[in-house]
């Protein structure tokens, strides 16, 4: 089964938690104030009227690495809810069902002992939670440090066939894994920003740390009918097990209503193997949003997103078996999904976003899980 960590689409928390418009008319105003307060109150108007300036419209909850806060000091912290959907088999673009997927596929391992010729054991749906903590800090006008630690949680349903050959259903067995994923931390760069800031471009430059386990196990039902503890496939696994490194491309513009941008991040492994033997493929991402102000404090946003990503290299001796998820073949791919999203700020400084994703085109490495659907969701405190 897979289902990765790292290809969840992670967010930092850098969406405006501002609204762009909707800032006390009156400076100043306010009975039974002092001269001093007034004018206080005056000055920080005044000062969050030019900080809104200077951020974007505020974007999808399930974007990373958009913006940071342009004044050394300012920042963002919160927490982001992702959560993943699979049901069904994919091979190639063409949605098949477990009976033919365990009569046609082939099994890796064949040729050893007591290995059949085809997958025996198939994904009946899947499902991963991501929550995560965030920050991002800026300590200049131009570099924002970021980090999040990610929690994850994965269970897969299993559908076990008897016997070598055969669509004579044993029932289905759930495994699942839960954990510390990998934590990633990094820098924002501003590389340009317009006089109005309408137009305005930075860079992402993060790391992965390997600190999710890539030795996870639960009791899986064979063909045999009994069950056994086993590891659990490449997707189960809560990490990549290697360093990688996260790099980005980010345009984004605006006027008095709306937003827009466009994103090209690169997931690059920067070690060959990790201590099991493997890496992921190199993915690859590019996604292009249009956002628009309703009110003050309601924003809604479309967005196209597009992926690839490569087969696993390498192989686990422990992950073994009939099992779809056992072939590192059965890995990586091409997807196309459309998203919607709100974002809603009850009080200034807060922002509440929420974010569907729905495939359109998928053209997957092998056999798969199909994807079903993605819910995001995020709160972010903005601190200026």
């Amino acid at each position: 089964m897979k289902i990765r960590g790292a290809m969840i689409p992670i967010c930092l928390g850098l969406a405006c938690t501002l609204p762009t418009s909707a800032l006390p008319a009156e400076e100043g105003s306010g009975g039974g104030m002092t001269f001093e307060e007034r004018r206080t109150l005056s000055n920080r108007i005044k000062q969050l009227r030019e900080l809104r300036k200077k951020l974007p419209i505020p974007v999808p909850s399930g974007l990373f690495g958009i913006y940071a806060f342009p004044e050394k000091g300012q920042g963002v912290a919160g927490i982001n809810y992702q959560h993943h959907e699979f049901e069904g088999l994919i091979q190639g673009s063409n949605s098949i069902s477990a009976q033919t997927a365990v009569t046609t596929a082939p099994n890796r391992f064949f040729g050893d002992p007591m290995q059949p010729p085809t997958l025996r054991v198939v994904p009946k749906s899947a499902q991963a939670d991501v929550v995560f903590p965030y920050a991002n800090f800026a300590i200049n006008d131009k570099v924002a440090l970021v980090g999040l630690i990610p929690l994850i949680k994965k269970k897969t349903v299993l559908e076990t066939f008897a016997g070598p050959v055969g669509t004579n259903s044993l029932g289905t067995n759930a495994v699942r894994t839960e954990g510390l994923g990998d934590i990633k931390f990094g820098a924002i760069l501003k590389a340009y920003n317009s006089d109005d800031y309408r137009h305005n471009i930075i860079l992402d430059v993060v790391l992965s740390a390997p600190t999710g386990s890539i030795t996870e196990e639960d009791y899986n039902l064979t063909p045999m009918n009994t069950r056994v503890k086993t590891r659990l496939a490449y997707g189960m696994q809560l990490g990549s097990g290697t360093w990688d490194s996260l790099l980005g491309l980010v345009y984004w513009g605006k006027t008095e209503k709306w937003g827009w941008g466009a994103q090209y991040l690169a997931t690059l492994p920067l070690e060959s193997e990790n201590e099991e033997g493997w890496r992921y493929g190199d993915k690859h991402e590019g996604t292009a949003w249009v956002s628009y102000e309703w009110k003050s404090d309601l924003v809604t946003s479309l967005r196209l997103r597009g992926e690839t990503q490569g087969r696993i290299s390498g192989i686990d001796p422990n992950i073994y078996g009939p099992g779809l998820g056992a072939n590192p073949d059965n890995y990586g791919g091409e997807r196309a999904e459309i998203g919607v999203g709100v974002n809603w700020m009850p009080v200034l400084g807060n922002n509440l976003s929420l974010e569907l994703l729905m495939p359109v085109y998928e053209n997957r490495n092998g056999v798969q899980p199909a994807h079903d659907f993605s819910l995001a969701f995020s709160w972010r405190k903005g601190f200026f």
